[in-house]
């Protein structure tokens, strides 16, 4: 019995160490402004700073009737725009850039306009690091580094 026991309290202190193994931070958050009823996108910067490749699964907002992870790119000439319902992955260690003509999140179905200068809330959701909810910035341009 003692082994068992044994077992199961190392098992119990292994696991806040196991659900912390990957750190997601998201920063310089921002979008376009954008009609109310159209589409809009969302860009950020996120970074893994824990050992364990994550990936970002899902994001969601009061302002958007949905939310999806696209990936802009050039094909034949040609500008197209894909969904990538796997989702983006963000090895460890790694930054990762949404921005414009690349990844970002695609904001469809607006409840409300993005007016230049408002503020709103979006969040995250990750394989491993879990939810993370974020302000991002209506501007007409990205952030300054």
């Amino acid at each position: 019995m003692k082994p068992f026991v044994l077992a199961a309290a190392l098992t119990l202190l292994a696991a806040p160490v196991l659900a912390a193994s990957s750190t997601v931070e998201v920063s310089q958050a921002w979008s376009r402004p954008a009609p109310q009823g159209g589409n809009g996108a969302g860009y950020a910067l996120i970074t893994n700073t824990g050992p364990a490749a994550d990936t970002l699964i899902a994001v969601s907002s009061p302002v958007a009737a949905r939310i999806e992870i696209h990936e802009s790119m050039v094909m034949g000439g040609q500008a197209m725009m894909h969904a990538r319902p796997g989702g983006l992955a963000v090895p460890a260690g790694a930054t990762v850039a949404l921005k414009p003509g690349g990844w970002h999140m695609m904001l469809m179905g607006l409840k409300q306009p993005l007016k230049a200068g408002d503020h709103y809330p979006a969040t995250l959701t990750f394989k491993k690091a879990g939810k993370v909810t974020v302000q991002f910035s209506v501007q007409a341009t990205a952030p300054a580094n």
